[in-house]
C-alpha cells in the first residue's frame, strides 16, 4: 500500500518559513496597521508592549480604538503585557496607543 502524500511536509534541506518577527516602534494615538509585511499564519500572531511603555497599547481591526468606543475598542496591552491572536496575517490587525511613540513587537507563527 503506497504512503499517502502530505502537502505540508517539506524535504530535507528546503527552506521553510516557519516564523516571521517584527515591531512598531512608533504607534501614536490613531489606528495603524501593526505591520505591513504580509505572512501567512498556520497559528497566529504573538504580540508583546515593550517594558518602558508609557502608555496603554490596544489591538484590534483597522476601526479601534482607545477605551472611547464601546464597539470598536481594542485590546489593551500595558507595558510589557502580552497576547497571542489566532488570525491568518499579522497584516490584519491595526494598533492605537493612549502615547506618542509606544513600541510592540510580534511573532507569527
Amino acid at each position: 500500500m503506497p504512503i499517502p502524500e502530505r502537502s505540508d511536509i517539506q524535504p530535507i534541506g528546503q527552506r521553510v518559513d516557519i516564523i516571521d518577527h517584527g515591531s512598531n516602534r512608533d504607534v501614536d494615538a490613531a489606528a495603524e496597521v501593526l505591520t505591513a509585511t504580509s505572512f501567512p499564519c498556520r497559528h497566529g500572531v504573538l504580540l508583546k508592549a515593550d517594558r518602558l511603555n508609557a502608555g496603554t497599547i490596544y489591538i484590534g481591526l483597522s476601526d479601534v480604538t482607545a477605551g472611547t468606543a464601546a464597539a470598536t475598542d481594542g485590546f489593551p496591552l500595558d507595558a510589557n503585557d502580552t497576547l497571542f491572536i489566532e488570525i491568518s496575517n499579522p497584516n490584519l490587525l491595526y494598533v492605537f496607543a493612549s502615547e506618542v511613540n509606544q513600541i510592540i513587537y510580534w511573532i507569527a507563527s
